[in-house]
């Protein structure tokens, strides 16, 4: 590898031009691996065992393989609506009891929904694209292929069919979707009942009517959280931050 990179650099200078390895000033992903998302865990824990995850935009199971590492004895309730993703979602945790996947939608309604599906199923999105999405995600992720329709339910709806009484981490990733998916926790969304909340903030404009991470913040502060952290940071050098996924807990005496 490196004999390879001394070729490249001897090339660049035969051209007159000099390579060298570029430094961002922003990093550009944290993730759940970092630092941070250990200690917002450890910190939860001190409130009572994490028993109850609900991930809500699961996609093809990228982030119950990751809270699986860390949660082994969390039960996960992996929510997707898309067809392809879901199929893929259930293969892989078909060896995981612990895991229950529901291809389905969260929102602030109980019935159907419109799923609005893009060439990249991760920018799929109940809303529309917005005109700009192309200034902040690859065009071809963002291409629209088709939509399908959905089953929708609140959060308070399917925790009282399920009998569940506490979400230890509620995690979302909705691609603006999420003030929906908040509203219908309805009085479920207080620290004592849902007691900590990972999800995908937006500083820009990808979709129609979406949830921008102001609203996230505000929302969450008038229900009694505070927000931990901030992870998985997206840029670019015209717009400055364009998404990050952001960790709340509940500003209260069990989590002091």
């Amino acid at each position: 590898m490196r004999h390879l990179k001394s070729i490249v650099k001897q090339l660049g200078r035969h051209l007159g031009v000099e390579i060298t390895r570029y430094r961002p000033s922003v990093p550009r992903t944290v993730g759940l691996c970092t630092d941070l998302f250990p200690h917002w865990v450890a910190r939860l824990k001190r409130g009572g065992p994490i028993e109850t995850v609900f991930d809500v935009g699961a996609n093809r199971g990228q982030t119950v393989s990751n809270f699986r590492q860390v949660l082994p004895e969390s039960m996960i309730y992996a929510f997707e609506p898309g067809a392809g993703a879901f199929a893929k979602l259930q293969k892989q945790s078909a060896g995981d009891p612990l895991v229950k996947p529901f291809r389905m939608a969260l929102g602030d309604t109980d019935g159907s929904a419109t799923l609005h599906e893009n060439a990249a199923d991760v920018t799929n999105s109940l809303l529309r694209n917005s005109t700009r999405i192309t200034e902040f995600a690859p065009a071809a992720a963002c291409l629209p292929v088709g939509t399908s329709v959905i089953d929708e339910s609140r959060i308070d709806t399917f925790c009282a069919a399920k009998s569940i009484r506490c979400i230890d981490l509620l995690k979302i990733d909705t691609q603006g979707y999420e003030r929906h998916v908040l509203a219908g926790a309805g009085d479920l969304l207080v620290p004592s009942t849902i007691r900590g909340i990972f999800l995908e903030m937006l500083f820009a404009d990808y979709y129609q009517n979406q949830t921008w991470a102001g609203e996230i913040m505000e929302t969450l502060r008038s229900r009694g959280y505070r927000l931990f952290g901030v992870a998985e940071v997206a840029f670019n050098e015209i717009n400055g931050w364009t998404a990050a996924d952001a960790m709340f807990i509940g500003d209260s005496t069990e989590n002091q």
